[in-house]
Formats: structure tokens, sequence, C-alpha cells
């Protein structure tokens, strides 16, 4: 498609290209922001910064129903309009940027990945998972602190009240399990082990958790169009009942396949503890369905007592591994988890 036509089609229209000075500015601000909040990335700041530098921005008049900062790809330039201030820290700014770093191209010039999103011939797989993590990184960047939301029927806590929020949640019960590091190596193509990390723990349900990212931001965007009148072919209620009932199946979906696989992976006492107390904080990251809390609390107690069995039987089973003098080790450790158990049920309730 020429790009002029695609510009004016998608509602953005040109008006000059960003000075040097400005394009050398944000380049440094970006990448000491993103060295600052993410330190897995101080290694990569001459590359994060030399690519940076390299990037075509322009001042544009943007249609108010899009966002006022734009990475179109087809063009490798970021569009900003030409009311917003560069020298302010931007949240959407901060995004396309993010987009702009997360292209890899092959060597006939076809988008290969953007970041987790990979480009088939045939298919796009990983955009909502992609847009997840690039909205948890704009928001941090941000210095956001976590904040309830209430949408779609759920309550949510997460780093971005305004926008995706029910897929930022996820992805923060994500990186939770997970751990930030090697998601953000793999969010701009350094090299990093996330793929292997992703599929090793949730095996056969990986691809489940992606489609599911997928279908969460397919039917926002179906929402848009419903709410903006350009659609009609759903209500806004059926949508917003899919959104809620998705998320709350993968909400479930990580948490038991995590600990469901780690617990059969501990080997020593100090495992066992660990894991433990990082299910028994999980919790405190659930989201929850609005005016029924019970139903997702009342699904995590029925798991709560049937995972704390299988980290006892584990304890137990380490001990008798290494030997009898263990035994009243494995005793004070039961005594100490049933406590903590005790203590957060007289918490909740």
């Amino acid at each position: 498609m020429n790009i002029q036509r695609k510009l004016s089609r998608i509602g953005i229209e040109k008006i000059e290209e960003l000075d040097k000075k400005d394009v050398n500015y944000l380049a440094h601000y970006m990448a000491n922001c993103m060295t600052r909040t993410f330190h897995v990335l101080d290694d990569s700041y001459n590359e994060i910064l030399a690519k940076l530098l390299n990037c075509k921005m322009y001042y544009a008049r943007i249609n108010e129903n899009l966002s006022k900062v734009n990475y179109v790809y087809e063009d490798d330039c970021i569009y900003i309009d030409e009311n917003v201030n560069i020298f302010e820290p931007n949240e959407q700014l901060f995004h396309e940027l993010i987009h702009y770093l997360q292209v890899l191209k092959k060597n006939n010039g076809k988008i290969k990945q953007i970041g987790l999103c990979d480009f088939g011939d045939f298919s796009v797989n990983g955009l909502g998972l992609n847009e997840a993590l690039v909205q948890y990184m704009s928001a941090n960047l941000m210095n956001n602190g976590k904040q309830n939301v209430t949408i779609f029927g759920l309550e949510l806590k997460t780093v971005s009240p305004d926008s995706y929020p029910v897929l930022t949640n996820l992805m923060e019960q994500l990186i939770y399990l997970l751990g930030e590091d090697q998601i953000v190596l793999a969010s701009i193509n350094i090299k990093n082990d996330f793929d292997d990390l992703f599929y090793n723990t949730f095996e056969e349900k990986g691809n489940l958790i992606i489609k599911s990212f997928d279908k969460i931001l397919d039917l926002k965007n179906k929402l848009l169009e419903v709410k903006e009148g350009t659609s009609k072919k759903e209500s806004v209620e059926a949508i917003e009942a899919s959104i809620k009932s998705i998320y709350l199946d993968t909400q479930k979906v990580l948490m038991t396949k995590y600990f469901d696989k780690m617990v059969t992976m501990l080997t020593t006492i100090e495992e066992v503890d660990f894991y433990s107390e990082k299910f028994l904080n999980y919790d405190k990251i659930l989201g929850l369905v609005e005016n029924n809390r019970a139903e997702v609390l009342d699904y995590y107690e029925e798991y709560k007592e049937k995972i704390m069995v299988k980290f006892d039987k584990q304890l137990m089973k380490i001990s008798k591994n290494k030997g009898k003098n263990t035994l009243s080790t494995y005793n004070n450790r039961v005594g100490r988890m049933l406590k903590k158990i005790i203590s957060r049920f007289d918490t909740n309730n």
C-alpha cells in the first residue's frame, strides 16, 4: 500500500520531520529511562541508543480517535501529534518507541517479528501478549504505581489502569510467576531464554495462554468499533462478558499450571518454603469479579487446599531422601506452613 494513502486512511497527516537535535534528545532520554527502569538492559544501552538515533520521527495532525503517537511499521516511522510536548514524559510515546525497537526484519525486508509477536506467512501470533508487555513496560517507564480499576465486571490491580488494564494485569501475573528479566530482554529481541522458560513451564497450555491474550485484544478492538458505531455484529454486553470469561479462565490456567508444575521440581526444603510462600501471596494480584469476589476467592481457597497437600508431600519426600535427621526439620516446616495458611485464612475473613 502507498504510505501516503495508508496514513490518510488511518487519519494521519504528516507535517514535518523532527529536528535532529530533538530526535537526539528523545533517543538519549528513552535509552536512559529503559536502562534505569529495567536494569537487565544495562548492557544493551548502546544498542538501544544507536537504533533510536536512526528513528525517523514526524510531527503530524492525527485524528482525534487515534492515539496521539503512532509507530507505522510500513515505513518504520513514528508520527507524533503536533500538540504533544516531546519534552515531557509521555506514556504513548514510550509505547511506540518500544514498538520501534522491537521490529526484526527478514532479509527481504518483510517483518519477521515485533517483540513477542511472530509474523508468519499466513497468520500473526502473540499480538496480545506483546501489547500487554509493551504497555507494562511503558507504564513502568512512567513510574506508575499499581492502582485499582473496575472494568468489564472485574476488579483489578495494575500499573496501567487507563490502557489495556486487563491484558496488563495478566502480564503482571505472568511476570510474577516467571520473573521480569527474560521477558524484557525478549521484548526487544535481545538474546534470552524466555521462549524456553515459558513453554517448559506452561507446556501444552502455552499456546492457549498466548491465544487468550490475542482474543482479549481482538475483543477490545471489536468493543471500540461497536461503541464508535462502525460495527453492530455484537452487543457491548456480549463482548464485555467474553473478555471477562477469557480473563478469568486465563488467570486460572496461569496459576494452576505454574504451581502444579513447580511443586514437582522442588529438591530442597528452602525451595518448598519459597514457592509455598509465593503461592500464598498470589491472592494479592488476582483479579476478582465485581459484586461477587467469592467467585475467584473460593476457587483460590479450594486450589490452595490441593496445592498445599502437594507441597507437604514434596517436603516429606525431600526429608526422607535426606535421612532421618531431617524429620524434626520437616515437622517444624509443616507447622510453620500451617500457621501461614491459618493466618491468611483469618485475614481474608
